[in-house]
C-alpha cells in the first residue's frame, strides 16, 4: 500500500502543472466575469423591456384607450411628436429606445367601418444585432402587438354590442392546467414544470461533458508524454507490479478530475446565477409543493445516485483515454487519437437532448445505452422520473466497462510490446 501512495503522489505531481493551475484559475475567472456582466445586462434589458415609444397620429379616443391599456399592463409609454416613424427611430432623443409603435391616422374610423387599420411596430437594433437585448426584442414586440390587439378588439366588440363583455366573448372558459407524472397529479402550469425540469437537466449534461473531455485529454497527454520522453521505460523496468502502476495512474487522474469537476461546477454555478439572477426563480419556488407532489424534486439519495453515475462515467473515460494515450505515437497525435472518445461523448450527450429514448428505435436505443456516458447524462431525468432501478443498472454497467478497460490496460502493461505499440492514421510519408 505504501508503494501505491508513492506512485499516486508521483502521478499527482506530474499532472498538477503550472498550466493546469493557471487553466483552472482562468476558467473560474472567465465564468465569474461572464456571469457578472451577463447578469448586469439581463437586469438592464429587463428594465428597458417595458419602455415603448408611441407615435399617435390618430389622436382619437381609441388611440387614448390603446395607450392607457399599455400603461395599465406595465409599459412605460413615451409619446413621440408628430412625424413619420423614420424620424423618430433615428432621432437622438430616442437613441436608447428600441421599440416603437405607430397608431395611424384614421384608425378609429377604419374600425368603425369594419376595416382593419394598419399599425406599425418597429424594433431598432444595432448593426451587430447581439446581446441579451436583441434576443428579447421578438417576444417583447409580440407582447405589445397582443396587447394592442386586445384593446382594439375590446373596442370593436363594444361598438357592435354595447352590452357584451369583451373578456367573456374572447375567453369564454377558465383554463386550469394539470400535470400528471407517474401516478401523481398536481395543478400547475405545464410551462412551469418544463422550465423546472430543464433547469435541473440541461445544465448538468453540459458540465459533465466538459469535465470528461478535460480529464480524458489530461490523461492522454500524461501517458503519451511519458512514452515519448522514455520515462515509461524506467517505470516498467522497476520491480513494481504493473497492475499497481495502472491503478495508481488512474487513481491520480481520477483525483485531478474530481478537482477539475469541483472547479468547473463552481464556475458554472457563478455563470448560471448571473444569467438567472435578473429573472429569479419565483415560478419554480411558487410551484414547489406541486413539484414535490409530482416527485420531481431530487432527494439526497437521488443526488448520491447521480454522483455515482458521474463518477463511473469519468472513470470509464479515464480508462479509455489511458489506453488511447498508450497507443498514441507521440503527444502531437493526441488530438487524432481522442476522436473515438469524442464521437461517443457527442452521441450520448446530444441525442438524449433532442429525442425521447422511450420512443426511439430499438437499434438507436441499444447504441446509446451501450455507451457508458449516456447513463450519466440522463441520470437526473431518470432520477426525477422515479426510475432509480435504471440508474442503478447503469452504474453497474459503467463499473463493468471500467473494469474491462482497466483489465485491457493491465494486459497492455504486462508485455514489453507496450513501448513500441503505436496506432497510426494514414500512411507515413517517406523522407527523401
Amino acid at each position: 500500500m505504501k508503494i501505491f501512495f508513492i506512485l499516486f503522489r508521483k502521478e499527482v505531481k506530474e499532472l498538477v502543472t503550472k498550466q493546469l493551475v493557471i487553466s483552472i484559475a482562468a476558467m473560474l475567472f472567465i465564468f465569474q466575469v461572464i456571469g457578472k456582466f451577463t447578469g448586469e445586462q439581463s437586469k438592464a434589458s429587463a428594465a428597458r423591456k417595458s419602455a415603448v415609444v408611441v407615435m399617435d397620429l390618430d389622436r382619437s379616443p381609441l388611440s387614448g384607450m390603446v395607450i392607457a391599456g399599455l400603461e395599465k399592463t406595465g409599459y412605460k409609454v413615451t409619446l413621440a411628436a408628430d412625424g413619420n416613424a423614420e424620424e423618430a427611430l433615428f432621432s437622438p432623443q430616442y437613441a436608447d429606445e428600441s421599440l416603437f409603435v405607430t397608431l395611424p391616422a384614421g384608425m378609429q374610423k377604419a374600425l368603425d367601418c369594419g376595416k382593419k387599420p394598419e399599425l406599425g411596430f418597429f424594433a431598432k437594433f444595432k448593426k451587430t444585432i447581439s446581446g441579451m437585448g436583441a434576443s428579447m426584442s421578438a417576444p417583447r414586440t409580440g407582447k405589445i402587438i397582443s396587447r394592442v390587439n386586445e384593446e382594439l378588439s375590446d373596442y370593436a366588440i363594444k361598438k357592435k354590442s354595447p352590452s357584451a363583455d369583451p373578456a367573456f366573448l374572447k375567453e369564454p372558459i377558465t383554463a386550469v392546467e394539470y400535470v400528471a407524472v407517474g401516478g401523481a397529479v398536481a395543478q400547475v402550469p405545464v410551462s412551469q414544470v418544463l422550465l423546472f425540469a430543464q433547469s435541473q437537466t440541461y445544465f448538468f449534461p453540459i458540465a459533465v461533458f466538459f469535465i470528461v473531455v478535460l480529464s480524458a485529454q489530461m490523461v492522454m497527454m500524461a501517458v503519451a508524454s511519458e512514452k515519448e520522453n522514455k520515462t515509461l521505460e524506467t517505470l516498467l523496468s522497476s520491480p513494481i507490479d504493473r497492475r499497481l502502476l495502472v491503478v495508481s495512474k488512474l487513481s491520480a487522474s481520477a483525483f485531478i478530475a474530481a478537482v477539475l469537476s469541483g472547479a468547473y461546477m463552481l464556475g458554472m454555478r457563478s455563470f448560471m446565477s448571473g444569467i438567472t439572477g435578473a429573472a429569479g426563480s419565483q415560478t419554480a419556488v411558487s410551484a414547489r409543493s406541486a413539484f414535490e407532489k409530482l416527485g420531481l424534486l431530487i432527494t439526497p439519495q437521488g443526488y448520491l445516485l447521480i454522483g455515482l453515475s458521474v463518477l463511473f462515467c469519468i472513470l470509464c473515460a479515464l480508462s479509455m483515454a489511458f489506453i488511447l494515450g498508450v497507443l498514441a505515437e507521440d503527444v502531437k497525435s493526441i488530438q487524432g487519437m481522442i476522436t473515438p472518445l469524442m464521437m461517443m461523448l457527442m452521441l450520448s450527450y446530444l441525442l438524449p437532448m433532442f429525442i425521447d429514448l422511450d420512443l426511439a428505435p430499438t437499434g438507436l436505443k441499444f447504441l446509446l445505452y451501450a455507451i457508458p456516458f449516456t447513463h450519466a447524462f440522463i441520470a437526473p431525468q431518470t432520477v426525477m422520473s422515479g426510475n432509480t432501478a435504471q440508474v442503478l443498472w447503469g452504474i453497474i454497467y459503467q463499473a463493468w466497462v471500467f473494469a474491462l478497460f482497466v483489465s485491457i490496460a493491465g494486459r497492455l502493461f504486462s508485455g514489453e510490446a507496450l513501448l513500441t505499440l503505436k496506432l497510426r492514421f494514414g500512411r507515413k510519408k517517406n523522407v527523401l
